[in-house]
């Protein structure tokens, strides 16, 4: 944490319940260690995050939510069109690297993949420990793949994944509901997704959703991914597969996409959420990896922070 409280002196005459009351305080002051944060740039986690803003008044106790997701693209995963033979094995060890330098607890993988519709394994990377949850995608000749991870502590209750189009154009997606490790105010379980969204609209893929996470797409979602279009696009991807309540406001915003520039140009990779009095506590976009195996195609990784609302201590 940015903020930290120093460590308390006891004195031998401190009853145990003045020490009870001082831990107390001291856990909360550690919790909501984002409400010290002027805006600007902040460090969270040991990284530089832009976007940090106050937060509300009567936000009460937060929490900080580290993610990390990146879209690799398929030429490294499969040494294709010139990526070289070690692409693959490289990237997603860089992606593992990245994501524990921002402390990340949830993290989502793009491309990353064993074949045309397998993501490969983020535990034999280097996750171990993790949870994951696959979301292939295999449609005729054309195949995507996706993958979830939680970090220990986070615990997977459903999930799925697949397919977001039925034609050429179609993008994978993968889906968990899942308890978090600490708890939340508005929000006992949360609705994850990681998203490849299609060049086109969103046709597939929102009964499984509800399936899944049932009630708790009202209110209750956070979704990470390559979205395939501007921040203010977003909305109409959620629309079509998540509904619920509306989200707030995309994070990043800004170009992502694609190695090499300038023959492409995308602001396609955000993190969206719609639980209440969660805010964006910052994020980090990376310059592009490991250029000298020739990935082909890449989008920027990218780490973002969400400051989510925590029960009241008792």
């Amino acid at each position: 944490f940015a903020h930290q409280v120093s460590p308390m002196r006891i004195r031998p005459r401190v009853s145990p319940r003045s020490m009870m009351a001082h831990l107390r305080l001291l856990m909360v002051l550690r919790l909501s260690n984002v409400a010290a944060r002027a805006a600007g740039e902040d460090i969270v986690g040991g990284s530089h995050l832009r976007g940090s803003r106050r937060p509300q008044p009567g936000a009460g106790i937060e929490v900080l939510l580290h993610t990390f997701f990146w879209n690799v693209h398929w030429e490294c995963s499969m040494a294709a069109r010139g990526a070289s033979a070690a692409c693959k094995d490289k990237v997603g060890r860089r992606f593992v690297e990245l994501a524990t330098a921002a402390e990340a607890e949830v993290v989502a993988s793009i491309e990353l993949e064993d074949g045309i519709a397998a993501p490969a394994s983020l535990v034999d990377f280097g996750l171990v420990g993790w949870k994951q949850v696959d979301g292939p995608c295999e449609l005729d000749v054309y195949g995507d793949a996706v993958a979830l991870a939680f970090a220990p502590g986070w615990e997977v209750l459903k999930s799925s994944g697949g397919c977001l189009r039925d034609d050429a154009d179609t993008r994978a997606f993968a889906v968990a509901l899942v308890r978090p490790p600490m708890r939340m105010r508005d929000c006992p379980t949360i609705c994850f997704l990681a998203v490849h969204a299609p060049h086109q609209n969103i046709t597939h893929g929102s009964d499984l959703v509800f399936d899944i996470c049932g009630g708790a797409v009202d209110h209750c979602v956070v979704a990470m991914g390559d979205w395939n279009t501007v921040g203010e696009g977003v909305s109409q991807h959620w629309d079509a597969l998540i509904g619920g309540e509306s989200p707030g406001e995309p994070m990043p915003d800004e170009a992502t996409c694609c190695f090499p520039q300038p023959m492409y140009y995308g602001e396609f990779d955000h993190l969206i959420t719609n639980v209440p009095n969660a805010r964006h506590a910052g994020h980090t976009v990376h310059a592009y990896q490991l250029i000298e195996d020739n990935p082909v195609k890449q989008h920027k990784a990218v780490s973002a922070t969400l400051a989510l609302p925590l029960m009241p201590l008792q």
